[in-house]
């Protein structure tokens, strides 16, 4: 049985604003550990963006298992609460 590929998929997500800053995808690890931190000192003075490295087969993957940052699904979370007469929760205080 052969293994499935891995790739590392990095992203820099901004909590308040609900958005992707960016999104990269990376077949070498190494590669993708030195875009890691530079993203860190990039994003460093600020607390409310979120930057993290994810290894997955697929990119269909990485949405499922870490749906909160990808935007369509913080949509469609909203969308649900407000067809449940839910109140969406607030953005948190910086």
């Amino acid at each position: 049985m052969a293994l499935s590929r891995t790739f590392d998929f990095l992203i820099a997500f901004d909590h308040d604003a609900r958005a992707q800053l960016s999104l990269e995808q990376f077949s070498d690890t190494t590669r993708a550990l030195k875009a890691y931190s530079e993203r860190e000192e990039q994003y460093r003075s600020n607390p409310r963006v979120e930057v993290v490295l994810l290894g997955a087969d697929s990119m269909d993957a990485i949405k499922v298992t870490h749906s909160n940052y990808f935007e369509d699904t913080v949509d469609a979370l909203d969308n649900l609460r407000a067809s449940l007469g839910v109140s969406p929760k607030p953005a948190p205080s910086p």
